[in-house]
């Protein structure tokens, strides 16, 4: 989107955009008596962050800007708590669940833009909206990311099974996941999944959606952590099933090869990897969590 400016005719000098613009690009210039009001937007300097503030708090529709698609206007838009109250949205949250279980059904591509769509509307650092998306649904390619998972675990497994004498020089980072012994548990299992011919990565869901952004962004593992959750809850709406997939998160980003065929360049920097697809199950109610750890001042 891009601000043009602001429609003197429309414009009522309400001063809503000069207060709320985080990059302070519109203002009221002083004027002598008998002079008209204005308010005026400026932007020498490409300050903008093109995050639509000013389209979103102007009462009268005053601000001239460019954009792919129109703003959205409807009523409960001055008051979101009436689209969906807090005891809705809480059961809607408190039923998502990480789905491990999927039919053989193809996802329509309607419908997975329907979930792209939700996650192009969720915030970022600054607005930087610096995320790239693949959606893979080739067998081949997702069998080979597959297969590279089952290669780096397989790595730690050896590690594991000779942590008895490797301890000692792992760097703390990974010493203390490599010697619980849950995680021994976990792999023989993994592997004994992969023996029986079944698929412990991907669960067999149809549709991969990869995330990745530049390396050198510090903040887009978080862009993509919300950018994804917005995805998560829109499938969970369109009746999808959905799971992150760390290791196949790092599984890309430790092989150049992956990257390469997937058409990502060095610079990039995988940030998530959700599988998606229809559950092959029912879940009965929303189990209880824990208590958060929350220190008030």
């Amino acid at each position: 989107m891009i601000i043009k400016g602001i429609d003197d005719e429309k414009c009522i000098k309400c001063l809503e955009c000069v207060k709320d613009c985080p990059s302070s690009l519109f203002y009221k210039p002083p004027t002598e008596i008998g002079e008209k009001r204005r308010v005026i937007f400026e932007d020498p300097n490409d300050g903008c962050i093109e995050c639509g503030h000013c389209v979103a708090i102007c009462p009268t529709s005053a601000i001239l800007y460019e954009a792919e698609d129109e703003a959205l206007e409807f009523e409960e838009a001055k008051s979101p708590d009436k689209i969906l109250d807090y005891e809705d949205l809480i059961k809607f949250i408190r039923v998502r669940r990480s789905i491990r279980r999927y039919k053989d059904k193809e996802v329509p591509k309607e419908v997975i833009e329907s979930v792209l769509d939700a996650i192009r509307y969720a915030p970022s650092a600054r607005n930087d909206r610096a995320w790239k998306y693949i959606v893979l649904k080739d067998e081949e390619n997702i069998d080979k990311i597959r297969q590279a998972v089952i290669k780096m675990l397989g790595l730690l497994k050896k590690i594991v099974d000779h942590k008895r004498f490797l301890k000692y020089f792992l760097p703390k980072s990974i010493k203390h996941m490599v010697t619980e012994s849950r995680t021994e548990v976990s792999l023989n299992n993994f592997f004994e999944e992969v023996d029986q011919g079944k698929d412990p990565v991907f669960y067999e869901a149809p549709v991969l959606l990869i995330s990745y952004a530049p390396e050198l962004n510090s903040l887009a593992l978080n862009d993509a952590g919300i950018a994804l959750t917005h995805g998560m809850f829109a499938a969970q709406s369109l009746g999808l099933g959905t799971c992150w997939i760390g290791y196949a998160q790092e599984a890309i980003n430790r092989y150049d090869e992956l990257k390469k065929m997937l058409g990502i360049s060095d610079e990039m920097k995988i940030t998530g990897v959700l599988i998606l697809g229809y559950p092959d199950l029912k879940f009965h109610r929303a189990p209880p969590r824990g208590s958060l750890d929350v220190y008030w001042m």
